[in-house]
């Protein structure tokens, strides 16, 4: 059955309340049950205790096939649940056309600052201005900037550990994945990564795998001291080294989190040779010197260029945290200001993987 579907078409219109069993269904014909655990776990959980049964939900995760995994959760939770798609989040369209069929509203940001609703489950800050009576749940570090002085609780999924098997694992793999399917190898080729936070580390990890020759290039000089062996670093205000291991590099590929981090750093001209370029981050790091047409996927985070940008594997524990913060902040009594997840909750969905998951020996590399 080709992905291009997404999910079957429906003939019918679907009962609310067997919409979730109707989802994971269909996305049995796509994924295996132990290719998301904590999912399938929470919604049927949620299924018996309708822990969100009325309120209002609106939800921006960057929304895929796989998505569709955390909106059955949703769901069953007895949620009315609304689906954002922001201008600076990629999408896949056809994936949309499916939520139009199960009768989910899907609106933009500017349109929902006009609604209200219960709870938000954000992504890269783009609700932060939409009303939430019971507060936020934010799914990424960058979008964190956009509640510093927040008024009402922020649920933080990138403060737990859970968040690195997207970030740094699911990541890097998407990357490795996204250059095989342009018809890359990186076996035995130069990689320069900028950045060595979460994504940048994942990528480094799965690259090495490949058997690519790696160097690292980052403003913190003591990231030197926890590169893995045979990885070479370079300090980004050494701008002549930084230039010449672009030129020699294969593939160069941002992670560094920061918008245009490397407009000051290398020219246009230095950018003139065969060297592929890869963005990874949210942002457009290259800058706005270098053409959208000169790296791949036209600046967009490189797998996401996929019908799967993160494999179901690597994206279904921390979908499920995200979702977890609606159920935290319906239950009340958190004050406004940030707050990260429970130790407890990330250790009991590490046990989830570890019983029926396909992940459980690389949690240690994240920590869990």
């Amino acid at each position: 059955m080709e992905a291009l579907s997404v999910l079957s078409h429906c003939d019918k219109p679907i009962p609310m309340a067997s919409l979730h069993q109707h989802i994971l269904a269909e996305l049995a014909s796509f994924y295996r049950p132990e290719e998301f655990p904590v999912l399938r776990h929470q919604c049927a959980q949620w299924e018996k205790t309708r822990p969100l049964d009325g309120l209002k939900v609106l939800d921006a995760t960057p929304h895929f096939r796989n998505t569709y995994a955390k909106y059955a959760a949703l769901i069953a939770a007895g949620a009315r649940l609304s689906i954002a798609i922001g201008p600076t989040l990629p999408h896949d369209p056809e994936a949309l056309l499916q939520a139009q069929e199960f009768g989910i509203p899907v609106i933009s940001p500017s349109e929902a600052i006009h609604s209200s609703f219960d709870l938000v489950l954000d992504c890269a800050g783009i609700l932060a201005e939409v009303p939430a009576a019971m507060g936020y749940a934010e799914l990424t570090r960058s979008g964190v900037a956009r509640y510093t002085h927040a008024q009402s609780p922020v649920w933080v999924v990138d403060s737990g550990k859970i968040k690195q098997i997207e970030t740094c694992l699911g990541t890097g793999d998407g990357f490795v994945r996204a250059m095989a399917n342009w018809g890359y190898s990186l076996q035995k080729r130069r990689l320069i990564v900028f950045g060595y936070g979460k994504v940048g580390r994942g990528i480094v990890l799965m690259a090495l795998r490949q058997g690519a020759e790696v160097t690292v290039v980052d403003i913190d000089t003591e990231v030197r001291e926890h590169l893995p062996p045979g990885i070479g670093f370079i300090p980004l205000n050494a701008r002549e080294q930084v230039r010449q291991a672009v030129v020699r590099a294969f593939c160069a590929v941002t992670a560094t989190g920061v918008l245009h981090a490397l407009e000051e750093i290398l020219s246009p001209g230095d950018l003139q040779s065969p060297v592929l370029l890869a963005n990874m981050g949210v942002e457009d790091e290259w800058g706005p010197s270098v053409p959208a047409e000169r790296v791949l996927n036209a600046k967009q985070p490189a797998n996401f260029s996929l019908k799967d940008p993160t494999l179901m594997r690597y994206i279904d524990p921390p979908m499920a945290l995200h979702n977890a913060g609606a159920l935290e902040l319906a239950r009340g009594g958190i004050p406004r200001g940030l707050h990260p997840p429970s130790p407890s909750l990330e250790i009991s969905y590490g046990e989830i993987i570890r019983r029926h998951g396909l992940i459980g020996k690389e949690l240690g590399l994240v920590g869990l």
